[in-house]
């Protein structure tokens, strides 16, 4: 007697249904795939230190990738000639390398370094961006400014609160929409540091600006530097910024009571 076609599908699916837990990554797996460059031999073959990577290839796809696995060596057991060489590439992709992906990637891992050339390294990331086409140029100057917030490093705060509190673009919709999300992206940066300037540049959106976004992020930020709960009213935060002390030692706030 011939078996019949049920166990004989189930034996079929036995045999199919385990292969993504063996691919172990399906999606990553087939993206490397389907990727121009790919090759079966390099899938299998160890994977090459970052570093060497990119000392050794100028494909965008696999410098990006390595760009995004380097960490700060001093703070993983490295020494001061290695952190010293991997500020360099991070700051040198970050600033001119060619390809946009490759300074995103670049950005994307100097935001987890305490290194201060980093910072320094951002802010000439974010002058920078203009070698690309303006929404690219955007992209890359919103997240230049994310990752000097992540810093947490006060050397920050003084392009962070300059960008935040430029006027508003006259133009065409695109161009107004790329400078507020660039402010944007700023003002949310900002909610990393206690020092009153930066309390001051938030107050100053809720007071002049209108994009409903914007004076949510502003918001959000004071909230996360004091604690305070308030909703997106200039008069009620100023109220509370000039009970605060941290504000007080701000610039604006002691340039304020000279005058008074």
């Amino acid at each position: 007697m011939r078996d019949s076609p049920k166990p004989a599908i189930s034996r079929m699916a036995g045999l199919i249904l385990p292969l993504p837990l063996m691919l172990g990554g399906c999606a990553s797996f087939w993206d490397e795939v389907t990727s121009r460059d790919f090759s079966l031999k390099e899938k299998f073959q160890p994977a090459k230190p970052p570093l060497e990577v990119l000392q050794t290839t100028t494909d965008g796809d696999k410098r990006a990738k390595a760009l995004a696995q380097l960490n700060e060596p001093l703070r993983h057991g490295g020494t001061q000639e290695q952190q010293d060489l991997v500020v360099k590439v991070l700051v040198d992709a970050a600033t001119t390398d060619r390809q946009s992906l490759c300074r995103l990637r670049a950005i994307e891992s100097m935001k987890k370094f305490k290194d201060p050339r980093v910072v320094e390294g951002l802010k000439e990331a974010y002058y920078r961006a203009g070698s690309f086409n303006p929404e690219i140029a955007s992209v890359i100057r919103a997240q230049s400014l994310e990752a000097l917030g992540a810093t947490g490093n006060p050397e920050a705060v003084e392009l962070l609160v300059k960008v935040a509190n430029e006027p508003a673009v006259v133009g065409a919709e695109q161009d107004r929409q790329m400078k507020i999300d660039e402010r944007t992206a700023a003002a949310r940066a900002l909610g990393n540091f206690r020092e009153g300037d930066a309390s001051v540049a938030l107050l100053n959106i809720l007071k002049a600006d209108k994009d409903v976004a914007l004076r949510d992020t502003a918001r959000s930020s004071l909230q996360k530097i004091t604690g305070h709960k308030a909703p997106a009213d200039a008069r009620m935060w100023e109220e509370y910024l000039a009970k605060d002390p941290a504000s007080r030692e701000s610039s604006w706030f002691r340039l304020a009571s000279f005058w008074k």
